[in-house]
C-alpha cells in the first residue's frame, strides 16, 4: 500500500527557507521536510528538545573553534594536578600564559567580557558552575567544580588571572580552595 501524503501548514518566511534549503541540497521539498521532522521526533524519542541538540552542536563547534579539547573528565583533573605539583612553577606559567592568549584573543571581539562568558560556559560544561558579573567599575567571578583537584583549581585560578590580565584587569581580591575559585577584577587594579 503507498504511503499518504498529509498538508501541513507553516509560516510562509520558514516555508520559503525549507524551499531554498531543499534546493540547496538537491532534494524535493517533501524529503527536506520529512528529514526535519524525523530529526525532530528522534530528538523527542531521546526526551531532548530539537533545540537542546542544536545548542549542543554549536557549543562543540565553538569549543573545536577556541582550540578545546574533550578528556575523561577525572584523567582531565588527576593529570593536571600531578602535573602542578611535581613542576608546579613551570605549570604556574604555561596556565598564566596561555590564559593570556586567549585574553587576546577575546580582546579582539566586539563583545570581550560576553566572548569569554561564552568560553565560560564551555570551560564549565558538566559538573562546575560559574558566575561572571560585570559590576561597572569591577568583575566579579567566581567558578566552583565539586570534582575539581586542588592543582587542577589553582591552575585554572591562573588561566584566568592570564585572561584578566590580557583584556586589562588586576585581581583586586582572590579566594582559591580546592574546587572553588573566587575573583574580584578590576581595570588595571583599580577598585
Amino acid at each position: 500500500m503507498p504511503r499518504r501524503r498529509k498538508m501541513l501548514a507553516a509560516d510562509e518566511e520558514l516555508a520559503n527557507k525549507i524551499v531554498e534549503m531543499a534546493k540547496r541540497r538537491g532534494a524535493t521539498v517533501f524529503q527536506t521536510v520529512n528529514l526535519i521532522l524525523e530529526q525532530a521526533l528522534r530528538a523527542e524519542e531521546m526526551a531532548i528538545s530539537l533545540q537542546e541538540v542544536v545548542d549542543k552542536r554549536w557549543m562543540l563547534e565553538k569549543a573545536r573553534g577556541l582550540g578545546l579539547v574533550f578528556a575523561p573528565e577525572r584523567l582531565l583533573y588527576e593529570m593536571v594536578d600531578l602535573a602542578y605539583r611535581r613542576a608546579k612553577k613551570r605549570a604556574s606559567k604555561i596556565w598564566f600564559e596561555v590564559g593570556r592568549w586567549y585574553g587576546a584573543y577575546f580582546s579582539d571581539k566586539e563583545e570581550p567580557l560576553s566572548a569569554l562568558e561564552k568560553a565560560l560556559e564551555l570551560l564549565t560544561f558538566g559538573n562546575s558552575y560559574y558566575s561572571l558579573r560585570d559590576e561597572g567599575d569591577a568583575i566579579s567571578l567566581s567558578l566552583v567544580g565539586d570534582r575539581f583537584t586542588e592543582g587542577y583549581t589553582e591552575a585554572l585560578s591562573l588561566f584566568l588571572e592570564g585572561v584578566f590580565k590580557a583584556l586589562g584587569y588586576e585581581a583586586a581580591s582572590k579566594e582559591v580552595s580546592k574546587g572553588a575559585i573566587h575573583y574580584r577584577f578590576g581595570r588595571g587594579g583599580e577598585l
